[in-house]
């Protein structure tokens, strides 16, 4: 659960406030935070969401992407920027 606490912190968040962000109880996400209560797997990926990273890197699984998380992250930074397969090869 130090995966929620350290993401809470990164962006500066009190529990108060992310719960009011995420539409959770701030002492429901204590509970998470210190193992007292195990989010569902709707809960995970809401979290997971929210932080903008996988479920299983918020639960401690890994530290780091996996091949197909790292394609989708591409994928979706093309998709942002508006750039085609072919312009990223060009610029790589």
């Amino acid at each position: 659960m130090n995966r929620l606490r350290e993401l809470r912190k990164n962006h500066g968040l009190t529990l108060k406030e992310l719960g009011k962000k995420v539409s959770m109880h701030d002492n429901t996400l204590s509970q998470y935070e210190t193992g007292k209560r195990n989010p569902s797997l709707k809960t995970w990926q809401q979290l997971a969401d929210f932080y903008g990273v996988s479920v299983s890197y918020l639960q401690g699984r890994y530290d780091h992407l996996t091949k197909k998380e790292a394609l989708q992250t591409i994928h979706e930074i093309m998709t942002i920027c508006g750039i085609s397969k072919e312009e990223l090869k060009e610029r790589l």
